[in-house]
């Protein structure tokens, strides 16, 4: 047998042929997404946060790209989840609202990411929360073969490392496409009521004057639509920060900072998987969140609402020591964007009918301009009751423009270059009438081009 061995072995070295004892290649790379929940971009020390700590994904950004516009398609978890499996906006999947996991309801005709890479020939893996209209059961639908850890039990987070790890050490000799989903800093919605939290115990959070600074918008702006602090007064269990003062943000804002290392610190177990396995130079890793959090701006816990801290959501690409370094201000949906992304990294046919970007493009070729303005959604809910307050935000380059489809003020106006914070509505200004203008005309037709039936009535 070990002559034969040596044979083959000198047989292929003769003729020229390429030995594929590991069937992993440079052009089928492995595609890791990690993603965390409720995370706003500004929670990573590496974007400047010197109020937490979080090294792993601090690595990923000095291993690859941290694209600094990023944005969910809408900021909720069922909505943005169900853009992100699927590569839609919610209007164009119908999922707008929480919904359960439960079979038929998403349509058999758009296909889910699983699937598309499952098609593909990659071998395929889901870890950790799903909040999915989909039964984790349904594979046939979804293409995960490999699923755990999805359903709510203490320390899910915890568990999710080694569920990955073992999803690894079985694949890592075919490329694989592999979701880790972490639940985290998400607790602070429980801590914030002052329940158990699902992932992880916090110590009592110290004196507010030991605590983080409140950010420079954490008022409640001038001339924001009314619509918006109704729809908070709706469930106290989901905004039970409503009456709050300094103090009580402060430590919110510690809290929530503890929880994002807390979950770093699982995402550094899962890198390490990578090295220990010997695949980590040709695994390409984009490390993103559903959506953010209020994280004390404007007065504003949870998501759902168009300001950045709740819509704005980091966004990695990274290749561990392959990649340098680097930061791109190109605005991204991770929504729409990450399937066709993964695609062209991959050569995995991409679904015909997807209008997201492929980032794959922006990676290879810095100075490539693949888009200027995006569009993003919301629908308010109390969990998976739907309020009836829709709202879409127009943002480019330099301006935003939020508007709402009720209330007698419904558009705010912030030009992001001078005002990050969003605290000055330049919508009641005269003097940017023309650009108020401009925002409306926009939106206008790119409903109409793109068979979004939302209508603000202006």
């Amino acid at each position: 047998m070990f002559q034969k061995n040596i044979f083959f072995i000198w047989l292929l070295v003769v003729l020229h042929i390429p030995f594929l004892g590991n069937t992993q290649t440079a052009d089928r790379p492995n595609i890791l997404i990690i993603m965390t929940d409720q995370q706003t971009a500004d929670a990573m020390s590496i974007a400047g946060n010197k109020d937490l700590h979080t090294p792993a994904m601090d690595k990923l950004a000095q291993n690859g790209v941290r694209f600094t516009k990023a944005y969910c398609a809408q900021p909720l978890c069922s909505p943005s989840r169900a853009s992100l499996m699927s590569g839609k906006m919610p209007y164009e999947t119908g999922f707008i609202g929480n919904v359960p996991e439960k079979d038929g309801q998403w349509p058999d005709d758009l296909l889910m990411m699983g699937k598309i890479f499952q098609n593909g020939g990659y071998k395929t893996g889901y870890v950790g929360k799903w909040h999915l209209p989909v039964p984790t059961t349904k594979k046939s639908q979804h293409g995960f073969e490999y699923i755990e850890n999805t359903n709510f039990l203490d320390y899910n987070d915890a568990a999710t490392p080694s569920f990955c790890a073992r999803f690894i050490s079985e694949n890592k000799n075919t490329p694989f496409l592999l979701v880790a989903s972490f639940l985290n800093p998400h607790d602070i919605c429980e801590w914030a009521r002052d329940e158990d939290l699902k992932m992880d115990i916090l110590e009592k959070a110290p004196p507010p004057n030991q605590c983080p600074q409140l950010p420079a918008n954490w008022k409640i702006p001038d001339f924001e639509p009314k619509i918006v602090r109704d729809q908070q007064k709706v469930s106290f269990r989901t905004y039970p920060t409503v009456n709050w003062n300094a103090d009580q943000w402060r430590q919110y804002r510690w809290a929530y900072n503890r929880l994002v290392e807390k979950v770093d610190s699982y995402i550094e177990m899962v890198l390490a998987s990578l090295k220990k396995y010997n695949i980590e130079k040709n695994t390409i890793i984009i490390f993103t969140a559903d959506h953010g959090d209020g994280y004390a701006g404007h007065s504003w816990n949870q998501k759902q609402i168009l300001y950045e801290e709740s819509a704005k959501i980091p966004f990695i690409i990274s290749k561990i020591g392959q990649w340098k370094p680097r930061t791109d201000d190109m605005l991204v949906c991770n929504g729409t964007d990450i399937i066709p992304t993964i695609c062209g990294f991959t050569g995995v046919p991409k679904p015909t009918y997807l209008k997201g970007i492929d980032i794959s493009k922006k990676i290879a070729n810095p100075t490539e301009k693949l888009r200027d303005t995006l569009v993003i959604e919301t629908d308010f809910a109390d969990n998976d009751k739907l309020m009836n307050i829709s709202g879409r935000a127009v943002i480019s380059n330099d301006f935003k423009y939020i508007v709402y489809n009720k209330g007698e003020l419904k558009e705010q106006l912030f030009n992001l270059t001078t005002d990050p914070g969003e605290i000055t509505n330049l919508a009641v200004n005269k003097t940017y009438k023309k650009e108020l203008i401009a925002m409306r005309r926009y939106l206008k037709q790119w409903c109409k081009n793109n068979g979004d039936s939302f209508t603000s009535g202006l």
